[in-house]
């Protein structure tokens, strides 16, 4: 163990003002970037509880189909949060983007915390600095989702449950209890930070612990809130994708998935992309090097976000889920970084190894982080203009992004009935859709049918660079 720093607090703060300015560029993008369905779809939430029902209970997409437009999603802390700054000082991007970084930056806190309590402080500012400069948590710690306050839950339930096992005071028990509850409600995945917990009470208390009443009590608070809450979303949930999205796409597959091709290709592509390969070396190295007699609950926990990946993201594969293995490369990385520092040479490996993990890591944000989707923002304008803002509109892609760039609602085509695009156009007519919007001219998988159906049948508002519209209503 290291001694305590001399100067550790001033350390400590440097390390994470440098970490909170890595997300100030781009700050004020638009969510029109990478994943843009995801980061558009959570600001329409938080725009539509001031513009129609301000009730975290009550979240509402804009598609498919007119309001209200319930949808079975996470608890919407963030979007809650980003709904009250906008009411405050106005609709900027600045502040949306504001509420998960300050999320992130807590989680960082608690990743410090814990990097300190089971290895030193200095391994607690290597495994800050290492997971402030992932790419994965770059680029969705300051994205206008709900990734970064699902960390912070996560992490701090993780800390305070380490904490409480040291001390046996109730109080941090409920708080583990408490922030677990929370990250589960943010995303279900982080319920794998349990796997430890329960490694740590049946070390503390082998088969005993279920003669604990303290122990059940924390089981229902960290899982009945979550249970009882998606529970209620799904009496009211109109959007049919992510309703019961565990049971009808994640469950089926999930001990085959990782044996498909499409599973084993996406983790090939992602995990350099998202950790770099400099990351998951350092991940399996600090695995390794573990002192288990001691360390075995961050080995666990390790050894869970394996599950994880191999379970729950090898069968939806979106690769902001590998996310929440962000902590466990920062402080695995940070530990093998720590003990190469020992060895001869050692030094200029680990510093070495660190500087290739960031210039690495800049050269996989950079270019993303400068790509908006100009094109999109470029119709919405049009839409703007030519649409009042209570028409539904039907967009020509199955990705939602122009709808709710355009602040209108209204339909994708291609979701509702997939394979007749022409009986689908008149569903959408008779129930009141007024505009037709291509993007730039594009239908999403048309063959010419319903572009040919829709010059035959409807008049075009001709705008400039290709960006018509069609006039679906009389």
């Amino acid at each position: 163990m290291d001694r305590k720093p001399k100067y550790g607090w001033l350390v400590t703060l440097l390390v994470f003002m440098f970490i909170a300015a890595l997300r100030i560029p781009y700050i004020t993008n638009s969510p029109y970037e990478y994943d843009s369905w995801r980061q558009s779809d959570t600001e329409s939430i938080a725009l539509n509880f001031i513009g129609h029902r301000f009730h975290i209970l009550y979240p509402q997409l804009n598609y498919d189909g007119p309001l209200p437009n319930y949808v079975q999603l996470e608890f919407q802390i963030t979007t809650w949060i980003i709904a009250i700054l906008y009411q405050l000082f106005g609709q900027h991007y600045a502040l949306a983007r504001a509420v998960p970084i300050l999320f992130f930056i807590g989680s960082a806190y608690f990743l410090y915390r814990i990097a300190k309590s089971y290895f030193s402080p200095s391994i607690g500012w290597l495994a800050v600095l290492i997971y402030g400069m992932l790419p994965v948590s770059i680029l969705y710690s300051r994205a206008i989702m709900p990734e970064s306050a699902a960390l912070f839950f996560m992490l701090g339930a993780f800390y305070w449950f380490s904490e409480w096992r040291d001390s046996r005071k109730r109080w941090l028990l409920i708080m583990a209890g408490l922030f677990t509850a929370l990250a589960i409600s943010q995303k279900i995945p982080t319920i794998f930070v349990g796997i430890p917990m329960l490694w740590m009470a049946a070390a503390a208390y082998r088969w005993r612990m279920f003669a604990k009443w303290e122990l059940w009590l924390f089981a229902v608070i960290a899982l009945l809130p979550p249970f009882l809450y998606f529970g209620w979303l799904s009496t009211i949930a109109e959007f049919p994708f992510v309703s019961g999205i565990a049971s009808k796409h994640i469950l089926p597959n999930l001990l085959t998935s990782i044996t498909t091709d499409a599973a084993q290709r996406f983790f090939v592509e992602q995990l350099p992309e998202t950790f770099t390969w400099y990351g998951v070396a350092m991940f399996v190295g600090g695995l390794l090097m573990l002192h288990w007699k001691r360390q075995y609950p961050i080995g666990i926990w390790a050894i869970a976000m394996i599950i994880e990946l191999v379970t729950i993201v090898a069968t939806i594969r979106f690769n902001y889920y590998l996310i929440f293995t962000g902590p466990l490369v920062a402080l695995l990385g940070a530990k093998l970084l720590h003990t190469l520092d020992q060895w001869i040479f050692g030094r200029l490996v680990s510093v070495a190894w660190f500087l290739l993990l960031a210039y690495h890591s800049s050269m996989i944000v950079a270019p993303i982080l400068d790509n908006q989707l100009n094109l999109v923002l470029q119709q919405a304008e049009v839409v703007q203009k030519l649409t009042k803002p209570d028409d539904l509109i039907v967009v020509g892609t199955d990705d939602p992004s122009l709808l709710n760039a355009s602040h209108r609602r209204g339909w994708r085509v291609g979701n509702t009935m997939p394979g007749d695009p022409v009986a689908e156009l008149q569903y959408f007519v008779n129930h009141g859709a007024a505009y037709f919007v291509p993007l730039q001219g594009t239908i999403y998988g048309d063959d010419g049918t319903l572009h040919q159906y829709l010059l035959a049948n409807y008049p075009l508002l001709e705008a400039k660079n290709g960006l018509s519209i069609y006039k679906l209503s009389k």
